[in-house]
């Protein structure tokens, strides 16, 4: 598993109160154009199934095991244009997006929102 997150979406997510053992959860739900749309939230609660993703500085990105492979790979980094600032997900696992690049669909079947 290599997910990589960019000093500057360290930074942000530090300054967003990634601390007292809160973590960034990522997860995927149905929707949007593609067919599936990233879910991301600072979380304080782990689940059964969860697995730590990235750890580095303190910082704790975790998914659901069923998602894990659905994130392989996958880059966040932090924008601060004036255009469209925020967090950037690049996933190499993403065959199509929609226009807006908000919503994803990947190849593996199995790798479905929700299931």
């Amino acid at each position: 598993m290599d997910i990589k997150v960019t000093d500057k979406a360290i930074g942000q997510l530090k300054d967003n109160g990634m601390d007292d053992g809160r973590f960034l959860r990522l997860g995927v739900k149905a929707g949007g154009c593609a067919g599936t749309s990233y879910d991301a939230f600072i979380d304080s609660e782990e689940k059964a199934h969860d697995v730590v993703v990235f750890e580095q500085d303190g910082l704790r990105v975790v998914t659901e095991s069923l998602y894990k492979n659905m994130f392989d790979g996958l880059t966040i980094d932090f924008s601060d244009d004036l255009i469209q600032p925020g967090f950037i997900l690049t996933n190499p696992n993403a065959q199509s997006s929609c226009g807006c690049g908000a919503s994803f669909k990947t190849s593996d079947a199995t790798l479905k929102a929700g299931a």
